[in-house]
């Protein structure tokens, strides 16, 4: 599997499970501010992040 089939297959599963984290005020808005640079949701930019950070690790 490739890098690019890596990230869909982690992106476009069925979402049944959640994360729930604290974050100050700051960084929330930081975070809603990226995401809306890239006109997607921050739960949907968060969870891109991770899945780069999963393709990035495994490719190691």
């Amino acid at each position: 599997m490739d890098e690019i089939e890596l990230k869909q297959e982690l992106l476009n599963g069925k979402k049944t499970d959640r994360i729930i984290f604290a974050v100050t005020p700051d960084l929330k808005r930081a975070v809603t501010e990226m995401a809306k640079r890239d006109c997607v949701s921050a739960s949907a930019f968060i969870s891109a992040l991770l899945a780069e950070e999963v393709v990035r690790r495994a490719a190691k």
